[in-house]
């Protein structure tokens, strides 16, 4: 739908209602829907330190669709290194890393 305010909206509603330590991986995931929303709103900075802080969440989390996820913020963070971002290059790494476990 491309509402990609609403969405942020919507994500960061979900985050406050969901304790971080009770549900890792779905914190994660609304964590990178997030990042995702706050992207595609053209602010990758933002977007870097949401994905940083999700990648934190995913440690230690064995789900398919997690890694799917991560693939995706490798990506873009790789992108966003070439076009010097901050926070971009060592979110790459710590993607990578993530990916190898």
């Amino acid at each position: 739908m491309k509402d990609y305010s609403a969405a942020e909206r919507h994500y960061r509603t979900a985050m406050v209602a969901r304790r971080p330590g009770t549900y890792q991986r779905g914190h994660a995931l609304t964590m990178i829907n997030l990042g995702k929303s706050v992207a595609a709103q053209r602010r990758p900075e933002e977007a870097v330190g949401l994905w940083n802080r999700s990648v934190d969440f995913m440690n230690g989390v064995v789900s398919d669709r997690g890694r799917k996820e991560v693939l995706t913020i490798r990506t873009v963070a790789a992108g966003y290194r070439g076009r010097g971002v901050p926070g971009a290059a060592s979110l790459e790494q710590r993607a990578a890393e993530l990916l190898r476990v």
